[in-house]
């Protein structure tokens, strides 16, 4: 698994469950599949601009800086539907986001697609392999 793909890894375990440590991301990265030490995931934090923020408990958690978290948001929010044939994939979105959606999917997803084009409501997306086109459209469905 390449470096953007542990990012997108590490940025999914922050949004979704309360991590206070390092140790817990690399836990959760090998249960994923992906081998990490503390220091690359250190590094990778810092990259993020991942932050720890208090809790009413004393204690601490990591957490996206809130643009991040409202831009995924915002792509979630805005497909409706997917289809896949092949290697190509298309997103139905609510009319008029497309290019924002399109522009996470790219960040997210650049080393699978070949290509990507949007309308008014619709991105159709050419991966490079059919198994990349799945992928994409299982990691869509958990946003």
């Amino acid at each position: 698994m390449n470096k953007k793909e542990r990012l997108e890894k590490i940025r999914r375990f922050v949004t979704d469950y309360q991590i206070g440590t390092q140790e817990e991301i690399v836990v959760h990265l090998k249960e994923a599949g992906i081998s990490a030490t503390q220091a690359t995931v250190s590094r990778d934090i810092k990259e993020l601009g991942i932050v720890k923020i208090p809790l009413k408990n004393n204690t601490y958690i990591y957490e996206l800086p809130k643009s991040i978290v409202k831009s995924l948001q915002l792509a979630e929010n805005n497909i409706e539907g997917s289809q896949v044939m092949g290697n190509m994939l298309n997103l139905n979105v609510i009319p008029g986001n497309t290019v924002f959606v399109k522009g996470q999917l790219v960040a997210a997803f650049s080393d699978k697609i070949f290509s990507c084009v949007a309308d008014d409501n619709s991105i159709l997306i050419v991966a490079k392999t059919e198994e990349a086109a799945k992928e994409i459209s299982e990691q869509v469905k958990k946003w």
